[in-house]
């Protein structure tokens, strides 16, 4: 659900296991030891650097990464370079570093919750469009008005998601030291991410139920994270 965040986020999901929850945490870790026990500069390096390894380990072991995780790197290593531009001096900005990085996620997450609105309001919604390319579901599914209506729905979490989180980011960031902030916004949108996330899942599960074809909850968690077939 947070696509794209003001801390350091993980290039992606990265799979499953002890090895994914540590490519997930360590970009983290590393920002926020780093930016305290050096700066912000030596902090965006190697956070963005862990994540970039992570993507590669996923591609080098097989894994899927579809066009969602080149993507997300690719955000990640400009993101990184426009802020060493700033700190360095190399462009000129009337704000610190540190808004800078920060500021790009706030912007970034909340035009993706906008994006979101428009392919609802243009009959196109994000998870109708997006769910099969994940998950293999029958035709039959795919076709009934229930699906469509149920993914919609479920298409207007994400951008309430998004744009409240992205208001609540940058009120924590003016109001708040770094190490408060930074904590306190990776806790809060992570508990509110989940329960988002989960919150869809049983809402699509409900209405999706009823038809034929339709695997169930179960087949949906197992296949989150795998190439369709």
């Amino acid at each position: 659900m947070n696509v794209s965040g003001q801390t350091p986020e993980p290039s992606a999901p990265l799979g499953r296991g002890s090895s994914s929850n540590l490519d997930q945490l360590i970009p983290v870790v590393l920002f926020v030891v780093l930016f305290n026990l050096v700066n912000i500069l030596a902090a965006v390096v190697a956070a963005t650097l862990w994540s970039v390894k992570a993507a590669v380990t996923r591609h080098r072991r097989g894994l899927g990464v579809g066009w969602w995780l080149p993507l997300v790197t690719g955000y990640l290593i400009v993101r990184a370079t426009v802020t060493i531009a700033v700190e360095r001096d190399w462009v000129e900005f009337p704000v610190s570093s540190e808004a800078v990085y920060f500021g790009i996620g706030f912007v970034t997450k909340f035009l993706i919750g906008i994006a979101v609105a428009v392919t609802i309001l243009i009959g196109r919604p994000l998870v109708t469009w997006l769910l099969p390319k994940a998950i293999p579901l029958h035709p039959e599914v795919l076709a009934d008005a229930r699906y469509r209506s149920a993914t919609a729905n479920v298409s207007w979490i994400i951008v309430g998601y998004q744009l409240v989180s992205s208001v609540w980011d940058v009120w924590l960031f003016n109001n708040s030291g770094f190490n408060l902030f930074f904590l306190a916004r990776s806790g809060v949108n992570f508990v509110v991410s989940f329960v988002c996330i989960s919150v869809g899942l049983l809402y699509l599960d409900r209405r999706l139920d009823p038809i034929e074809r339709y695997p169930g909850l179960a087949h949906l968690l197992d296949t989150v994270g795998k190439d369709p077939k």
